[in-house]
């Protein structure tokens, strides 16, 4: 069974093994895992105390050349090794990469189009081709690949690439069977108030319309267009679900449910 996983930054603490021990145990299961991490705090962290301020659109970082250097280093740096060496506690032969490595990911500045004008954001990119190469030798010889999202462009230079976007390019170009999106919420929310309202079953056309309600915001717009664009690609399911819900994963591989909501054609 192949999962692609993607954790959330909030979910990963270099002194909590919460994360790291429901991951090993899946591997050491036989499962063919591939986790891909975010950053988003500690990148928003990194900036705050260089006196710079985030700003999004739509979800997603708007990353200038200076903010690009320090997002590298956070995630395919620090969160990456941090996430390793957590792995390795468990017992697991981890190997951390980025996007950058091996030809990856390939990917292309991104421009958003927002109420008529186009919007420039900067070192931001999208995805345009994964290479699964390095994935497979890195399986083959008995490691678990652990993912930053940061990509290269055609001169490979770096770009900053949304890793749910990314984790659903690897579940696509690996035949994965699940996609799990872990986030800082339960789930996609009916009411997005109520954390209690989680929509558990999310039929792939009832998507553009929490989009055009205005229902789904923030974060959770690439995460809804990504799954959607997964699923139609042919990836058996995703599943967007709390980083509690880690603590489940386990349970859920031999059969069981997975708190969060579950996107299928």
């Amino acid at each position: 069974m192949k999962i692609v996983i993607k954790v959330s930054g909030k979910n990963i603490d270099p002194d909590d093994d919460r994360i790291s021990a429901p991951l090993a145990r899946l591997w050491k299961d036989g499962k063919k895992l591939v986790i891909v991490h975010g950053g988003g705090p500690q990148i928003t962290s990194f900036m705050n105390r260089v006196g710079k301020e985030a700003h999004f659109e739509e979800g997603l970082r708007v990353t200038d050349r200076e903010d690009m250097d320090l997002t590298e280093m956070v995630l395919s740096g620090y969160l990456n090794k941090t996430l390793v060496g957590l792995l390795t506690r468990q017992g697991v032969r981890a190997c951390g990469i980025s996007g950058r490595d091996g030809g990856l990911i390939h990917a292309q500045k991104l421009y958003m189009m927002k109420e008529g004008e186009n919007i420039d954001l900067g070192r931001v990119g999208s995805v345009t081709k994964v290479d699964p190469s390095l994935i497979e030798i890195l399986w083959d010889k008995g490691f678990l690949p652990v993912i930053s999202p940061v990509s290269a462009d055609n001169q490979g230079a770096s770009l900053n690439v949304n890793a749910d976007v990314v984790a659903a390019g690897v579940a696509r170009v690996i035949s994965a069977e699940t996609l799990i999106l872990f986030t800082d919420v339960p789930g996609v929310l009916a009411d997005p108030l109520n954390p209690e309202s989680i929509i558990k079953e999310l039929p792939l056309g009832d998507i553009q319309g929490l989009l055009r309600g205005g229902v789904a915001g923030g974060g959770m717009i690439p995460k809804l267009k990504t799954a959607k664009e997964a699923v139609e690609s042919g990836v058996g399911e995703v599943i967007i679900a709390g980083g509690n819900a880690l603590a489940e994963l386990e349970a859920y591989a031999q059969g069981g449910t997975l708190p969060g909501t579950r996107v299928t054609a």
